[in-house]
């Protein structure tokens, strides 16, 4: 390991005998829990998250999976990715949650779901699904490299808005608890740099309906389809894309993104 000190030793011993008696005991806790968790499968992991409440109105983290599985499934068919693995990963992909490891090293989640797939002996599609779910994290990060990855993180990102949205807490001007905005743009950044083919209004639709407690609203996919294609503009104001050359092409209603992007690229 490496650590690096503010002030000029004339001991540097001492500093790094200090330094070895705080790590060595956090990396000894990191390999005991690593091997503690390999006792359970990530499988047997899945009924703990019942009892994980994600939203108190959306339900459980277990209940969350089952919908990611689905809508997961449902995307890799019409983008001809694997429709079990995609499936199976949903259904995976916050079980490393509740293992030792995460509880105690919250920014190993997904990365410990890997090893952990891997050792039980699940596809390497699923493994690298489980961790790469959750990239995009933040402007400038890598997107999912697989096809079975990519409808995991789409899966999971349109289910939390249509959650969020149907329960009436949809972001304000200073309040986006659900970070609902980078959610947004993260679905858009993979349909669009992945070349997808996919349909924002259909996934939105098949969400909604996986909801099995969401009162019934017209209206509530054309909100948050607005809500999601309105993020563009940011992205095109970024790329020195005037904002009428969105405007225009927004005027035709449309609702699948790589459509929207290639049209304003061609404007």
């Amino acid at each position: 390991f490496i650590t690096v000190s503010n002030i000029q030793s004339t001991d540097p011993a001492q500093v790094i005998d200090g330094n070895e008696r705080v790590i060595r005991p956090r990396l000894a806790d990191a390999a005991f829990f690593f091997e503690t968790d390999k006792k359970t499968r990530l499988e047997d992991r899945r009924d703990k998250l019942g009892s994980v409440v994600f939203q108190q109105q959306l339900g459980t983290v277990l209940e969350k999976t089952e919908r990611i599985g689905e809508l997961a499934a449902e995307i890799a068919a019409q983008i001809q990715a694997d429709v079990t693995h995609a499936r199976r990963a949903g259904e995976l992909c916050k079980a490393d949650l509740v293992s030792d490891m995460v509880l105690e090293f919250d920014k190993m989640q997904g990365i410990a779901g890997r090893y952990y797939a891997q050792h039980d002996g699940e596809p390497d599609a699923v493994a690298m699904a489980i961790e790469q779910h959750y990239l995009p994290r933040h402007a400038g990060d890598a997107l999912p490299e697989t096809d079975v990855a990519c409808s995991v993180a789409l899966a999971d990102r349109i289910d939390t808005l249509t959650g969020i949205f149907g329960i009436g807490q949809a972001p304000t001007g200073s309040k986006d608890p659900f970070a609902l905005r980078r959610a947004s743009i993260a679905v858009l950044q993979i349909i669009v740099q992945k070349q997808l083919t996919l349909d924002l209004r259909e996934l939105l639709e098949k969400a909604c309906a996986l909801h099995q407690n969401l009162k019934a609203d017209d209206q509530r996919v054309e909100t948050i389809l607005s809500y999601m294609l309105e993020r563009f503009r940011a992205w095109y104001q970024d790329e020195g894309i005037a904002a009428e050359v969105f405007m225009a092409v927004s005027a035709k209603r449309l609702s699948a993104p790589l459509d929207i992007h290639n049209r304003v690229q061609a404007v």
